[in-house]
C-alpha cells in the first residue's frame, strides 16, 4: 500500500511539472467501472498531488498498452520516381534479359516499384535503375499484384528469398521463392 502511494504522488507531482502529463495519464489509466462513475478530472488545481492523488484512489484501475503495427506498401511506380527510369527504347526487336545471381535479399528502401510478369513472377524496379525478378511461390499468381504489394519490415530492412511474405491489395498472399538480377545479354 505504501509503494502504490508513492507512485500517486510521484504521478501528481510530475503532472504538476508538466501539464500535457496529467493528459496523458487519463489517456494510459482507465478506470473498471467507468460507465458508472463521474468523469475525473485530473487536471492539476491548487491542491495538486492531494486532489491527483485523491481522484486516482476511487476504484479500480487497469493499465491500456498501446501497440504500433507498422506495414510498409510498394506500388507500381512513383511518377516522380518512375520518371527517372529510362522510357523502353523504340526498338522493333524486344531486348533480352538473363538471369544473374544476386544475394537472397534486397533492401526494401531500393524498391522504386513493381510489375508482373507472366505466370508466377514480379518484376522488381530498383532505385538504381537495376531490374530484380522475384519468383513467388507456386500457388501465387503474379496478376495478383498489379497494384503492388505490402510487407512488415524486418529488422534489418531487407526483403529476403524464402523468408518474407508479401501481401497483395487483392488479398493474395505469398512467399518469395527466388531473386536474381536481370541484365541484357550483349
Amino acid at each position: 500500500m505504501k509503494s502504490r502511494w508513492r507512485f500517486l504522488i510521484a504521478v501528481g507531482l510530475a503532472a504538476l511539472l508538466l501539464p500535457g502529463g496529467a493528459i496523458a495519464l487519463g489517456a494510459l489509466f482507465v478506470p473498471e467501472a467507468a460507465e458508472s462513475q463521474a468523469p475525473v478530472d485530473v487536471a492539476p488545481t491548487h491542491g495538486g498531488a492531494q486532489s491527483l492523488a485523491g481522484a486516482l484512489s476511487d476504484g479500480d484501475w487497469h493499465q491500456v498498452r498501446i501497440e504500433q503495427h507498422l506495414i510498409i506498401r510498394i506500388t507500381p511506380g512513383d511518377p516522380a520516381v518512375m520518371r527517372d527510369v529510362p522510357p523502353p527504347a523504340p526498338e522493333p526487336l524486344p531486348v533480352r534479359l538473363r538471369e544473374r545471381r544476386i544475394p537472397p535479399c534486397v533492401a526494401v528502401a531500393a524498391i522504386a516499384g513493381v510489375r508482373p510478369l507472366a505466370g508466377d513472377r514480379l518484376l522488381l524496379i530498383m532505385r538504381d535503375h537495376r531490374l530484380v525478378g522475384a519468383d513467388l511461390s507456386r500457388t501465387c499468381a503474379a496478376r495478383d499484384f498489379y497494384m503492388g504489394f505490402y510487407v512488415t519490415p524486418t529488422a534489418d530492412g531487407q526483403l529476403c528469398a524464402g523468408r518474407d511474405t508479401i501481401h497483395s491489395r487483392a488479398g493474395a498472399t505469398c512467399t518469395i521463392g527466388q531473386i536474381r538480377e536481370l541484365v541484357p545479354v550483349n
